[in-house]
């Protein structure tokens, strides 16, 4: 098609007056008349059909190639965000709970033809299933057998942990030799349930308000450390219970309950319902150490912070990352020891967890002997080392110091800690002085009730911890 053109004419003749006028030309004739053939043409298309008739057919096949394509990858897409996201109906299983409350549950896969702890040496077959609990069974929230100890917190005391609840304990299978720690787990529940009718005492008389300032000094780090008073008052002798004169011919015993601020409900029963003598043992692992501090002294126990130490038997005891550890460096541990010592005042020592390994490396433990003595503080060898070395070392420092004689419920069932506790006071009788020690358990805290009621106090007496130091033979 060719475009128009300007031409100029006159009009009237050749009068050059004549106005001059401009007309397009279009072209020759032929020319315009193919150009409105061709528009002719294309009105004549737009009248016989409609767009998609008028298509060429290879785009016709680009658009329906499209929408396939794109309803099938729909399709994949809705599929599989159905089977990730979807949630099939659970298949029917059995009831995994035991009788006694636990539920077993596989770690790893069973081994052929067999259950989850392979058998002894000799075709002992596997634990069974455990009874309903009775006298003399484990304790809720607790499983005899071996247990694995992390951050320094028992598997049975793990039941104890969860905020009001006590949440989940985990243990090995009870069945004894040949079993191996790492084939199975049972975990047992302890609720605030398994606290109910334990009796609160009322009407006892708090300690006094801590810190004492003149028993305190600003750390590196902003923190309140213990120090020696001036006037030679330690803190020890400061923050502990005090002791009425009493006929030093009667026998007598003291008892700790670690692992304070683990659980609520289980340190809330312990505080609140055991004798002011009962000495508390606050864990380094709790939540706000500083609030079971004022809360066992306002019901008027003294209290102990826990040092955890690091063990032999990792990593079926493994006392955390706050543990004193032969493997580092003497500086690193004084720092680990200061880090809790200045987590809250008002305690009147350290009481071990573990350290059958850190309790005999002498050259890093008499650094920390050292300076929990200079700082006024009283140290108690809670026995788990089974060495000894901790109190020889104590005593050659002349660190004031306590030993724990008898764990009365390292099996936590009602039969083993009324014989523990028994043991504890023929104890008392034949050496004057004895040291229990046990976990806030709901079976502990019951037997330890009972017991202490029936003691006559003309005969045996309970006497806090502090009140011991020094005055137990070390071998």
């Amino acid at each position: 098609m060719k475009l128009p053109s300007l031409k100029r004419r006159k009009k009237g003749g050749d009068d050059d007056d004549d106005e001059e006028e401009f007309d397009l030309d279009e072209g020759d004739d032929e020319d315009e008349d193919d150009d409105d053939d061709a528009y002719d043409d294309d009105d004549d298309e737009e009248e016989e059909g409609s767009a998609w008739e008028r298509m060429d057919p290879q785009r016709k096949v680009l658009i329906i190639s499209a929408l396939a394509g794109g309803l099938l990858l729909t399709s994949i897409f809705g599929g599989a965000a159905w089977f990730l996201l979807g949630s099939p109906e659970p298949a029917p299983v059995a009831d995994p709970r035991r009788p006694d409350g636990s539920i077993a549950i596989p770690t790893t896969p069973p081994p052929e033809g067999g259950g989850l702890t392979p058998p002894a040496e000799g075709g002992a077959p596997p634990a069974a299933e455990g009874p309903a609990v009775a006298k003399g069974a484990a304790a809720p929230g607790t499983t005899p057998g071996v247990e694995r100890v992390v951050g320094g917190v028992s598997s049975s005391q793990i039941a104890l942990q969860n905020e009001g609840v006590g949440g989940l304990a985990v243990a090995t299978a009870p069945g004894g030799a040949g079993q191996d720690p790492d084939r199975s787990r049972v975990i047992p529940f302890t609720t605030a349930e398994a606290y109910k009718g334990i009796a609160w005492i009322d009407d006892v008389e708090a300690l006094a308000r801590v810190p004492d300032l003149a028993l305190v000094e600003k750390g590196p780090d902003g923190r309140d450390m213990p120090i020696v008073a001036r006037n030679g008052t330690r803190p020890m002798d400061a923050y502990a219970r005090p002791m009425p004169e009493v006929d030093a011919s009667i026998p007598q015993f003291a008892i700790l309950i670690r692992g304070i601020g683990l659980s609520r409900t289980a340190s809330i029963t312990a505080i609140k319902s055991l004798p002011p003598e009962v000495s508390m043992v606050i864990s380094p692992y709790a939540r706000d150490p500083g609030d079971w501090v004022i809360r066992a002294r306002l019901a008027g126990h003294e209290v102990f912070m826990g040092l955890p130490m690091e063990s032999a038997n990792f990593p079926f005891e493994d006392a955390g990352p706050l543990a004193l550890n032969s493997q580092k460096q003497v500086e690193d541990n004084m720092r680990t020891l200061r880090t809790i010592m200045g987590m809250v005042p008002g305690y009147v020592g350290f009481v071990s967890r573990f350290g059958s390994k850190f309790g005999v490396a002498e050259g890093q433990l008499k650094p920390v002997f050292e300076e929990i003595k200079g700082r006024g503080l009283m140290f108690i060898d809670s026995g788990e080392s089974g060495s000894g070395a901790m109190a020889r070392i104590a005593a050659e420092l002349e660190l004031p110091k306590a030993v724990v004689n008898i764990q009365i419920d390292r099996t936590p069932t009602e039969d083993e800690i009324a014989s523990n506790l028994l043991r504890l006071g023929a104890l008392a009788r034949s050496q004057s002085v004895a040291v229990g020690m046990g976990d806030p358990y709901p079976h502990t805290i019951r037997e330890l009730k009972n017991w202490l009621a029936a003691q006559q106090p003309t005969k045996m007496r309970l006497v806090p911890v502090s009140a011991i130091a020094d005055r137990q033979i070390v071998q």
